[in-house]
Protein backbone atom coordinates (compact mmCIF):
# COMPACT_ATOMS: atom_id res chain seq x y z
CA UNK A 1 0.00 0.00 0.00
CA UNK A 2 1.33 3.67 -1.17
CA UNK A 3 1.64 6.09 1.54
CA UNK A 4 -1.29 8.52 1.67
CA UNK A 5 0.13 12.67 0.32
CA UNK A 6 0.86 14.40 2.89
CA UNK A 7 3.01 17.70 3.30
CA UNK A 8 2.69 21.59 2.37
CA UNK A 9 0.84 22.49 -0.84
CA UNK A 10 3.23 24.28 -3.21
CA UNK A 11 1.51 26.02 -6.23
CA UNK A 12 4.33 25.92 -9.28
CA UNK A 13 5.95 29.10 -10.46
CA UNK A 14 4.38 28.30 -14.18
CA UNK A 15 4.91 32.37 -14.89
CA UNK A 16 8.39 32.26 -14.23
CA UNK A 17 8.96 29.47 -16.25
CA UNK A 18 7.46 31.41 -19.24
CA UNK A 19 8.87 34.64 -18.66
CA UNK A 20 12.25 33.03 -17.88
CA UNK A 21 12.49 29.13 -19.95
CA UNK A 22 14.22 26.78 -17.72
CA UNK A 23 14.70 23.77 -17.02
CA UNK A 24 12.56 21.22 -14.68
CA UNK A 25 14.63 20.84 -12.26
CA UNK A 26 15.37 25.15 -12.28
CA UNK A 27 11.57 25.58 -12.07
CA UNK A 28 11.03 23.21 -9.00
CA UNK A 29 14.14 24.83 -7.17
CA UNK A 30 13.05 28.32 -7.99
CA UNK A 31 9.52 27.52 -6.61
CA UNK A 32 10.63 26.51 -3.18
CA UNK A 33 13.18 28.40 -2.40
CA UNK A 34 10.62 31.24 -2.91
CA UNK A 35 8.03 30.21 -1.01
CA UNK A 36 10.56 29.77 1.76
CA UNK A 37 12.37 33.02 1.15
CA UNK A 38 8.54 34.58 1.59
CA UNK A 39 7.67 32.96 4.45
CA UNK A 40 5.04 30.46 2.83
CA UNK A 41 6.88 27.34 4.26
CA UNK A 42 7.91 28.13 7.85
CA UNK A 43 10.72 26.42 9.87
CA UNK A 44 10.08 22.68 10.51
CA UNK A 45 7.21 22.89 7.78
CA UNK A 46 6.80 19.19 5.83
CA UNK A 47 6.90 19.41 1.98
CA UNK A 48 5.91 17.08 0.10
CA UNK A 49 7.39 14.10 -1.01
CA UNK A 50 9.32 14.23 -4.45
CA UNK A 51 6.70 11.63 -5.92
CA UNK A 52 3.67 13.34 -4.79
CA UNK A 53 5.44 16.82 -6.45
CA UNK A 54 6.73 15.40 -9.28
CA UNK A 55 3.07 14.22 -10.07
CA UNK A 56 1.36 17.40 -8.78
CA UNK A 57 3.69 19.61 -11.18
CA UNK A 58 3.99 17.21 -13.69
CA UNK A 59 7.78 17.18 -13.88
CA UNK A 60 10.14 14.25 -13.83
CA UNK A 61 11.26 12.66 -10.68
CA UNK A 62 14.51 13.02 -11.03
CA UNK A 63 14.06 16.81 -11.51
CA UNK A 64 12.32 17.01 -8.01
CA UNK A 65 15.35 15.17 -6.58
CA UNK A 66 17.76 17.11 -7.86
CA UNK A 67 16.16 20.27 -6.86
CA UNK A 68 15.78 18.71 -3.54
CA UNK A 69 19.42 18.08 -3.48
CA UNK A 70 20.42 22.16 -4.04
CA UNK A 71 18.23 23.08 -1.61
CA UNK A 72 19.63 20.65 0.95
CA UNK A 73 23.68 21.52 0.18
CA UNK A 74 21.97 25.31 0.86
CA UNK A 75 20.99 24.92 3.97
CA UNK A 76 17.46 25.27 3.21
CA UNK A 77 15.60 21.76 3.57
CA UNK A 78 16.79 18.68 5.30
CA UNK A 79 15.58 15.12 3.85
CA UNK A 80 15.31 12.53 6.92
CA UNK A 81 15.22 8.87 5.67
CA UNK A 82 12.01 7.79 6.30
CA UNK A 83 10.44 10.64 7.46
CA UNK A 84 10.46 13.09 4.89
CA UNK A 85 11.78 16.48 3.46
CA UNK A 86 11.66 19.51 5.79
CA UNK A 87 12.23 23.65 6.22
CA UNK A 88 15.34 24.11 7.77
CA UNK A 89 15.47 27.25 10.40
CA UNK A 90 17.60 29.78 8.99
CA UNK A 91 21.42 29.69 10.82
CA UNK A 92 22.48 33.21 11.93
CA UNK A 93 24.77 35.20 10.46
CA UNK A 94 25.20 32.28 7.50
CA UNK A 95 26.59 33.14 4.46
CA UNK A 96 24.87 32.70 1.31
CA UNK A 97 21.80 30.94 2.72
CA UNK A 98 18.45 31.74 3.53
CA UNK A 99 17.26 35.42 2.29
CA UNK A 100 15.13 37.73 4.53
CA UNK A 101 11.31 38.04 3.78
CA UNK A 102 10.66 40.92 2.40
CA UNK A 103 9.82 43.25 5.45
CA UNK A 104 5.79 43.93 5.99
CA UNK A 105 4.23 46.73 8.03
CA UNK A 106 0.64 45.64 9.69
CA UNK A 107 -2.24 47.13 9.01
CA UNK A 108 -4.06 49.94 10.18
CA UNK A 109 -6.08 47.72 11.74
CA UNK A 110 -3.27 45.34 13.25
CA UNK A 111 -1.40 48.96 14.85
CA UNK A 112 -4.93 49.78 16.37
CA UNK A 113 -5.14 46.88 17.75
CA UNK A 114 -1.72 47.24 19.63
CA UNK A 115 -2.50 50.59 20.24
CA UNK A 116 -5.38 49.28 22.70
CA UNK A 117 -3.52 46.46 23.81
CA UNK A 118 -0.65 49.07 24.75
CA UNK A 119 -3.69 51.46 26.44
CA UNK A 120 -5.02 48.92 28.41
CA UNK A 121 -1.53 47.53 29.94
CA UNK A 122 -2.07 44.47 27.97
CA UNK A 123 1.30 42.76 26.56
CA UNK A 124 2.26 43.41 23.05
CA UNK A 125 4.77 45.71 21.03
CA UNK A 126 3.77 49.28 19.75
CA UNK A 127 3.28 50.37 16.43
CA UNK A 128 7.11 50.83 16.20
CA UNK A 129 8.03 47.33 17.56
CA UNK A 130 5.69 46.07 15.67
CA UNK A 131 6.98 47.09 12.49
CA UNK A 132 10.22 45.96 13.76
CA UNK A 133 8.99 42.83 14.35
CA UNK A 134 7.75 42.62 11.03
CA UNK A 135 11.00 43.81 8.77
CA UNK A 136 12.71 41.02 11.02
CA UNK A 137 10.93 37.83 9.58
CA UNK A 138 8.02 36.29 8.05
CA UNK A 139 5.01 37.53 9.92
CA UNK A 140 2.30 34.65 9.60
CA UNK A 141 -0.80 36.78 11.43
CA UNK A 142 -1.99 40.25 10.50
CA UNK A 143 -1.36 41.18 14.61
CA UNK A 144 0.45 38.62 16.86
CA UNK A 145 -1.64 36.90 19.63
CA UNK A 146 -0.22 34.98 22.62
CA UNK A 147 -2.97 33.49 24.54
CA UNK A 148 -2.48 35.20 28.36
CA UNK A 149 -4.41 35.06 31.53
CA UNK A 150 -6.30 38.64 32.04
CA UNK A 151 -4.16 40.70 34.25
CA UNK A 152 -4.62 40.91 38.11
CA UNK A 153 -7.95 42.35 38.99
CA UNK A 154 -9.19 42.30 36.05
CA UNK A 155 -13.06 42.03 35.70
CA UNK A 156 -13.62 39.62 33.01
CA UNK A 157 -11.34 36.98 34.45
CA UNK A 158 -12.91 33.06 35.58
CA UNK A 159 -11.46 30.30 37.20
CA UNK A 160 -9.20 28.35 34.42
CA UNK A 161 -7.10 26.04 36.61
CA UNK A 162 -9.99 24.49 38.01
CA UNK A 163 -11.38 23.50 34.40
CA UNK A 164 -11.24 20.10 33.80
CA UNK A 165 -9.21 20.26 30.93
CA UNK A 166 -8.35 16.41 30.65
CA UNK A 167 -11.96 15.45 30.62
CA UNK A 168 -12.97 17.81 28.19
CA UNK A 169 -10.00 16.58 25.78
CA UNK A 170 -11.56 13.77 25.94
CA UNK A 171 -14.33 13.76 24.36
CA UNK A 172 -13.54 16.29 21.74
CA UNK A 173 -11.29 13.65 20.93
CA UNK A 174 -14.22 11.49 20.99
CA UNK A 175 -16.39 13.63 18.91
CA UNK A 176 -13.98 12.68 15.80
CA UNK A 177 -13.99 9.47 16.47
CA UNK A 178 -14.84 6.56 13.77
CA UNK A 179 -18.18 6.18 14.67
CA UNK A 180 -19.24 9.83 14.92
CA UNK A 181 -17.43 10.58 11.36
CA UNK A 182 -21.17 12.02 10.31
CA UNK A 183 -20.55 14.80 12.67
CA UNK A 184 -17.87 16.43 9.48
CA UNK A 185 -20.99 16.47 7.62
CA UNK A 186 -23.64 19.29 7.41
CA UNK A 187 -25.43 20.21 10.67
CA UNK A 188 -29.06 21.43 11.67
CA UNK A 189 -28.88 25.37 11.65
CA UNK A 190 -30.68 25.16 15.31
CA UNK A 191 -28.04 23.11 16.90
CA UNK A 192 -27.59 19.22 17.51
CA UNK A 193 -30.25 17.58 18.57
CA UNK A 194 -28.09 15.91 21.66
CA UNK A 195 -27.08 19.40 23.21
CA UNK A 196 -30.57 20.47 22.90
CA UNK A 197 -31.91 18.31 24.77
CA UNK A 198 -28.82 18.52 27.35
CA UNK A 199 -29.70 22.22 27.75
CA UNK A 200 -33.16 21.81 28.16
CA UNK A 201 -32.49 19.37 31.25
CA UNK A 202 -29.85 21.33 32.79
CA UNK A 203 -32.00 25.26 32.53
CA UNK A 204 -34.95 22.43 34.53
CA UNK A 205 -32.30 21.45 36.84
CA UNK A 206 -30.29 24.71 37.61
CA UNK A 207 -33.05 27.39 37.05
CA UNK A 208 -36.00 25.77 37.36
CA UNK A 209 -37.15 26.83 33.40
CA UNK A 210 -39.45 24.26 32.24
CA UNK A 211 -38.82 23.96 28.26
CA UNK A 212 -38.35 21.07 25.67
CA UNK A 213 -35.80 20.60 23.23
CA UNK A 214 -37.64 22.22 20.30
CA UNK A 215 -37.35 25.13 22.13
CA UNK A 216 -34.09 25.40 22.24
CA UNK A 217 -31.97 27.17 19.22
CA UNK A 218 -27.76 26.54 19.80
CA UNK A 219 -26.20 30.04 18.66
CA UNK A 220 -22.40 30.51 17.83
CA UNK A 221 -22.00 32.99 20.53
CA UNK A 222 -24.28 35.30 22.23
CA UNK A 223 -23.53 38.14 20.56
CA UNK A 224 -25.37 36.02 17.68
CA UNK A 225 -28.46 35.07 19.69
CA UNK A 226 -28.47 38.59 20.70
CA UNK A 227 -28.75 39.33 17.10
CA UNK A 228 -31.13 36.94 15.96
CA UNK A 229 -33.81 38.15 18.89
CA UNK A 230 -33.55 42.05 17.86
CA UNK A 231 -33.88 41.16 14.26
CA UNK A 232 -37.05 39.39 14.64
CA UNK A 233 -38.63 41.28 17.64
CA UNK A 234 -37.74 44.76 16.53
CA UNK A 235 -39.54 46.51 14.16
CA UNK A 236 -37.29 48.89 12.23
CA UNK A 237 -36.05 51.77 13.60
CA UNK A 238 -37.92 50.09 17.04
CA UNK A 239 -36.32 50.81 20.47
CA UNK A 240 -35.98 48.99 23.54
CA UNK A 241 -34.95 49.63 27.30
CA UNK A 242 -31.57 47.95 28.65
CA UNK A 243 -30.00 48.19 32.05
CA UNK A 244 -27.60 51.34 32.70
CA UNK A 245 -24.72 50.16 33.52
CA UNK A 246 -23.48 47.45 31.65
CA UNK A 247 -21.07 46.52 28.98
CA UNK A 248 -19.87 49.51 27.21
CA UNK A 249 -20.15 46.96 23.72
CA UNK A 250 -23.83 46.37 24.61
CA UNK A 251 -25.41 49.58 23.47
CA UNK A 252 -23.30 49.82 20.26
CA UNK A 253 -24.37 46.18 19.14
CA UNK A 254 -27.72 47.25 19.76
CA UNK A 255 -27.99 50.43 17.76
CA UNK A 256 -25.48 48.71 14.71
CA UNK A 257 -28.32 46.65 14.25
CA UNK A 258 -31.00 49.51 14.23
CA UNK A 259 -32.24 49.71 17.70
CA UNK A 260 -32.93 52.76 19.04
CA UNK A 261 -31.40 51.91 22.87
CA UNK A 262 -32.82 53.69 26.08
CA UNK A 263 -31.31 53.15 29.14
CA UNK A 264 -33.05 52.15 32.39
CA UNK A 265 -31.28 52.95 35.82
CA UNK A 266 -31.11 50.32 38.35
CA UNK A 267 -31.94 51.15 42.20
CA UNK A 268 -32.10 48.84 45.37
CA UNK A 269 -34.49 46.63 43.35
CA UNK A 270 -33.28 46.14 40.44
CA UNK A 271 -34.32 46.83 36.99
CA UNK A 272 -36.66 50.52 37.55
CA UNK A 273 -39.71 49.54 34.86
CA UNK A 274 -41.47 52.82 36.19
CA UNK A 275 -38.51 55.40 35.04
CA UNK A 276 -38.18 52.97 32.01
CA UNK A 277 -41.97 53.46 31.42
CA UNK A 278 -41.28 57.29 31.59
CA UNK A 279 -38.15 57.57 29.54
CA UNK A 280 -39.19 55.45 26.27
CA UNK A 281 -43.36 54.74 26.79
CA UNK A 282 -43.54 52.84 23.34
CA UNK A 283 -40.31 50.49 24.01
CA UNK A 284 -40.86 46.98 22.36
CA UNK A 285 -37.99 45.36 23.36
CA UNK A 286 -36.48 45.09 26.90
CA UNK A 287 -33.12 43.40 27.74
CA UNK A 288 -32.03 42.35 31.33
CA UNK A 289 -29.86 40.43 33.37
CA UNK A 290 -32.39 39.69 36.55
CA UNK A 291 -30.12 37.87 38.81
CA UNK A 292 -26.40 37.72 37.47
CA UNK A 293 -26.34 41.55 36.58
CA UNK A 294 -23.05 43.37 35.94
CA UNK A 295 -21.21 45.33 36.57
CA UNK A 296 -23.26 46.73 40.18
CA UNK A 297 -24.78 42.85 40.54
CA UNK A 298 -28.00 43.69 41.67
CA UNK A 299 -30.59 41.45 41.59
CA UNK A 300 -34.26 42.42 39.88
CA UNK A 301 -37.12 41.72 42.86
CA UNK A 302 -39.66 39.30 42.37
CA UNK A 303 -42.21 42.70 42.56
CA UNK A 304 -40.10 43.60 40.02
CA UNK A 305 -40.06 41.65 37.52
CA UNK A 306 -43.90 40.50 38.01
CA UNK A 307 -44.00 44.80 37.31
CA UNK A 308 -42.22 44.10 33.61
CA UNK A 309 -44.62 40.72 32.54
CA UNK A 310 -47.48 42.47 33.15
CA UNK A 311 -46.17 45.20 31.13
CA UNK A 312 -45.13 43.24 28.71
CA UNK A 313 -48.44 40.96 28.39
CA UNK A 314 -50.99 44.08 28.09
CA UNK A 315 -48.99 45.93 25.69
CA UNK A 316 -47.76 43.03 23.06
CA UNK A 317 -43.84 43.43 24.05
CA UNK A 318 -40.95 40.91 24.39
CA UNK A 319 -38.49 40.62 27.20
CA UNK A 320 -35.09 39.10 26.39
CA UNK A 321 -33.64 37.69 30.35
CA UNK A 322 -30.13 36.98 30.31
CA UNK A 323 -28.64 34.24 31.94
CA UNK A 324 -24.86 34.80 32.41
CA UNK A 325 -23.20 33.61 35.88
CA UNK A 326 -26.82 32.79 37.22
CA UNK A 327 -25.85 29.11 37.87
CA UNK A 328 -23.32 30.84 40.43
CA UNK A 329 -25.92 31.80 42.76
CA UNK A 330 -27.27 29.02 45.42
CA UNK A 331 -30.51 27.64 44.48
CA UNK A 332 -31.80 29.02 47.56
CA UNK A 333 -31.42 32.29 47.16
CA UNK A 334 -32.45 32.80 42.95
CA UNK A 335 -35.66 34.60 42.14
CA UNK A 336 -37.97 32.49 39.99
CA UNK A 337 -36.23 33.37 36.61
CA UNK A 338 -38.37 35.37 34.44
CA UNK A 339 -39.18 32.50 31.80
CA UNK A 340 -40.52 30.39 34.23
CA UNK A 341 -42.86 32.82 35.42
CA UNK A 342 -43.80 33.61 31.87
CA UNK A 343 -43.98 31.47 28.66
CA UNK A 344 -45.52 33.85 25.79
CA UNK A 345 -43.53 36.79 25.96
CA UNK A 346 -40.19 36.03 27.47
CA UNK A 347 -36.79 34.41 25.76
CA UNK A 348 -33.85 32.93 27.80
CA UNK A 349 -30.33 34.10 26.35
CA UNK A 350 -27.69 32.24 28.02
CA UNK A 351 -23.86 30.88 27.51
CA UNK A 352 -21.69 28.38 29.17
CA UNK A 353 -18.84 30.30 28.46
CA UNK A 354 -18.49 32.28 31.88
CA UNK A 355 -18.67 28.71 33.74
CA UNK A 356 -16.91 26.90 31.30
CA UNK A 357 -14.11 29.13 29.39
CA UNK A 358 -14.00 32.51 27.77
CA UNK A 359 -13.24 31.06 23.99
CA UNK A 360 -16.06 28.15 24.32
CA UNK A 361 -18.80 30.88 23.30
CA UNK A 362 -21.33 28.58 22.60
CA UNK A 363 -24.71 30.11 23.59
CA UNK A 364 -28.48 29.10 23.32
CA UNK A 365 -31.33 30.90 23.03
CA UNK A 366 -35.02 29.19 24.60
CA UNK A 367 -38.08 30.48 22.73
CA UNK A 368 -41.66 30.18 23.79
CA UNK A 369 -43.51 27.28 22.48
CA UNK A 370 -45.14 29.56 19.79
CA UNK A 371 -42.42 30.98 18.18
CA UNK A 372 -40.64 27.80 17.86
CA UNK A 373 -41.45 27.69 14.02
CA UNK A 374 -40.76 30.95 12.69
CA UNK A 375 -37.07 31.16 14.77
CA UNK A 376 -35.72 28.11 13.40
CA UNK A 377 -36.87 29.05 10.05
CA UNK A 378 -35.02 32.40 10.42
CA UNK A 379 -31.94 31.04 11.93
CA UNK A 380 -31.92 28.40 9.22
CA UNK A 381 -31.55 31.63 7.01
CA UNK A 382 -29.11 33.67 8.88
CA UNK A 383 -27.62 31.51 12.01
CA UNK A 384 -23.94 30.37 11.89
CA UNK A 385 -23.96 26.54 12.71
CA UNK A 386 -21.18 25.81 16.11
CA UNK A 387 -18.56 23.52 15.41
CA UNK A 388 -20.51 19.95 15.46
CA UNK A 389 -17.81 18.01 17.70
CA UNK A 390 -17.68 20.97 20.30
CA UNK A 391 -21.55 20.81 20.53
CA UNK A 392 -21.61 17.45 21.04
CA UNK A 393 -18.47 17.33 23.35
CA UNK A 394 -20.36 20.11 25.38
CA UNK A 395 -23.48 17.73 25.40
CA UNK A 396 -21.66 14.85 27.00
CA UNK A 397 -19.90 17.38 29.50
CA UNK A 398 -23.36 18.46 30.55
CA UNK A 399 -25.10 14.88 30.99
CA UNK A 400 -22.01 13.28 32.34
CA UNK A 401 -21.97 15.41 35.36
CA UNK A 402 -18.68 17.22 34.39
CA UNK A 403 -20.40 20.61 34.59
CA UNK A 404 -22.55 20.06 37.48
CA UNK A 405 -19.12 19.31 39.20
CA UNK A 406 -17.53 22.74 37.93
CA UNK A 407 -20.48 24.45 39.20
CA UNK A 408 -19.77 23.31 42.54
CA UNK A 409 -16.60 23.60 42.49
CA UNK A 410 -16.49 27.21 41.33
CA UNK A 411 -19.15 28.36 43.68
CA UNK A 412 -16.88 27.10 46.84
CA UNK A 413 -14.07 28.22 45.27
CA UNK A 414 -14.97 31.68 44.52
CA UNK A 415 -16.91 32.06 48.18
CA UNK A 416 -13.42 31.97 49.54
CA UNK A 417 -12.20 34.21 47.33
CA UNK A 418 -15.18 36.47 48.40
CA UNK A 419 -14.28 36.12 52.18
CA UNK A 420 -10.62 37.40 51.23
CA UNK A 421 -12.17 40.33 49.24
CA UNK A 422 -14.65 41.44 52.02
CA UNK A 423 -11.72 41.23 54.54
CA UNK A 424 -8.55 42.31 52.38
CA UNK A 425 -10.31 45.29 50.64
CA UNK A 426 -14.42 46.13 51.36
CA UNK A 427 -14.19 45.82 55.32
CA UNK A 428 -10.91 48.30 54.75
CA UNK A 429 -11.91 50.91 52.26
CA UNK A 430 -11.26 54.81 52.97
CA UNK A 431 -14.23 57.25 53.95
CA UNK A 432 -16.01 57.65 50.49
CA UNK A 433 -15.47 54.83 48.49
CA UNK A 434 -18.26 52.61 48.97
CA UNK A 435 -18.17 49.05 47.65
CA UNK A 436 -22.00 47.48 46.21
CA UNK A 437 -22.73 44.37 48.37
CA UNK A 438 -20.57 41.26 47.37
CA UNK A 439 -22.37 38.81 45.23
CA UNK A 440 -21.54 34.64 44.26
CA UNK A 441 -19.86 36.18 40.88
CA UNK A 442 -16.33 37.31 41.21
CA UNK A 443 -16.69 40.93 40.70
CA UNK A 444 -16.70 43.38 42.92
CA UNK A 445 -17.95 47.33 42.14
CA UNK A 446 -16.78 50.51 44.25
CA UNK A 447 -18.12 54.03 44.24
CA UNK A 448 -15.63 56.81 44.05
CA UNK A 449 -15.77 59.64 46.20
CA UNK A 450 -18.13 62.67 44.29
CA UNK A 451 -15.74 64.57 42.06
CA UNK A 452 -13.28 61.95 41.31
CA UNK A 453 -12.39 60.66 38.05
CA UNK A 454 -11.88 57.12 37.85
CA UNK A 455 -9.86 57.38 34.58
CA UNK A 456 -7.49 58.71 36.81
CA UNK A 457 -7.50 56.35 39.09
CA UNK A 458 -7.50 53.76 36.32
CA UNK A 459 -3.97 55.12 34.65
CA UNK A 460 -2.72 55.82 38.62
CA UNK A 461 -3.29 51.61 39.43
CA UNK A 462 -2.52 50.28 36.06
CA UNK A 463 0.98 51.56 36.57
CA UNK A 464 1.17 49.36 39.29
CA UNK A 465 0.12 46.11 38.00
CA UNK A 466 -3.34 46.84 38.42
CA UNK A 467 -5.91 46.33 35.38
CA UNK A 468 -9.62 47.40 36.81
CA UNK A 469 -12.18 48.91 34.25
CA UNK A 470 -13.97 52.39 34.97
CA UNK A 471 -17.33 52.40 36.20
CA UNK A 472 -17.82 55.93 33.83
CA UNK A 473 -17.81 53.65 30.90
CA UNK A 474 -20.65 51.99 31.42
CA UNK A 475 -22.72 54.64 32.39
CA UNK A 476 -23.25 55.12 28.07
CA UNK A 477 -26.23 57.48 28.31
CA UNK A 478 -25.61 60.64 30.46
CA UNK A 479 -23.27 62.79 29.75
CA UNK A 480 -19.71 62.85 30.85
CA UNK A 481 -19.88 64.59 33.97
CA UNK A 482 -23.19 63.16 34.59
CA UNK A 483 -21.59 59.75 34.76
CA UNK A 484 -21.22 57.85 38.01
CA UNK A 485 -17.40 57.06 38.96
CA UNK A 486 -16.00 53.83 40.32
CA UNK A 487 -13.78 50.77 39.69
CA UNK A 488 -15.26 47.51 38.94
CA UNK A 489 -12.83 44.33 39.49
CA UNK A 490 -12.44 40.61 39.70
CA UNK A 491 -10.48 38.01 41.71
CA UNK A 492 -12.02 35.05 39.68
CA UNK A 493 -8.52 33.38 38.52
CA UNK A 494 -5.68 34.24 40.86
CA UNK A 495 -4.54 32.28 43.82
CA UNK A 496 -4.59 33.28 47.02
CA UNK A 497 -1.24 35.14 47.55
CA UNK A 498 -1.76 37.18 44.55
CA UNK A 499 -4.86 37.75 45.14
CA UNK A 500 -4.15 38.88 48.52
CA UNK A 501 -1.46 41.01 47.36
CA UNK A 502 -3.02 42.90 45.08
CA UNK A 503 -6.10 43.71 47.20
CA UNK A 504 -3.13 45.07 49.96
CA UNK A 505 -2.25 46.60 46.91
CA UNK A 506 -5.32 48.74 45.71
CA UNK A 507 -5.99 49.70 49.38
CA UNK A 508 -3.03 51.51 49.30
CA UNK A 509 -3.63 53.29 46.73
CA UNK A 510 -7.25 54.19 47.59
CA UNK A 511 -6.54 55.37 50.85
CA UNK A 512 -3.04 57.16 49.78
CA UNK A 513 -5.05 59.10 47.07
CA UNK A 514 -8.37 59.28 48.11
CA UNK A 515 -9.41 63.16 48.32
CA UNK A 516 -11.36 62.44 51.23
CA UNK A 517 -15.35 64.12 52.03
CA UNK A 518 -18.13 62.42 49.74
CA UNK A 519 -21.67 62.54 49.88
CA UNK A 520 -23.37 58.78 48.95
CA UNK A 521 -26.76 58.29 47.73
CA UNK A 522 -28.59 55.49 49.68
CA UNK A 523 -26.57 51.98 49.75
CA UNK A 524 -27.93 49.07 48.24
CA UNK A 525 -28.77 46.68 50.64
CA UNK A 526 -26.86 43.58 52.14
CA UNK A 527 -27.40 40.34 50.54
CA UNK A 528 -27.43 37.35 52.64
CA UNK A 529 -25.92 34.71 51.67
Amino acid sequence: MSKPASGAFIQPVLDEAAVRPATQRVRVYRAIRYAIEAGALAAGQRLPSARQLAADWGVARGAVDEAFGQLQMEGLIRRRVGDGTYVEPPVPGAQGGRVAAPPREPSDLAHHVLAQAARLGMAGPGRAAAGAAAAAGPVRLECSFVPQRPPTLHPRAIDLDGFALPTWRRLLVAAVAEERRDLLGAMPSIGLPALRESVARYLGVMRGVPCRAEQVLIVASPAEGLNLLVRLLLPPAGSMWVEEPTHPSLPSLLESLGARVTAVPLDAQGFDVARARERDPGATLVYLHPLGQYPLGRRTTVARGDELIEWARRHGRWIVEGHFNDELWPREVQPPALARRDRERVFLLGTFESVMFPSLRLGYVVVPPALVKPFAEAITMWGPRAPAATQWALAEFIDRGHLHQRILALRERYAKRRKRVQSGLVDRLPAGVRAEPLTPVPTACLHLPEGANDLEWLRRLRARGLVLEPLSGMHWNDRPERRRQGLVLGYGDWSDAVLDAALERLVHELREWHPGGASWPAAAPTLAL
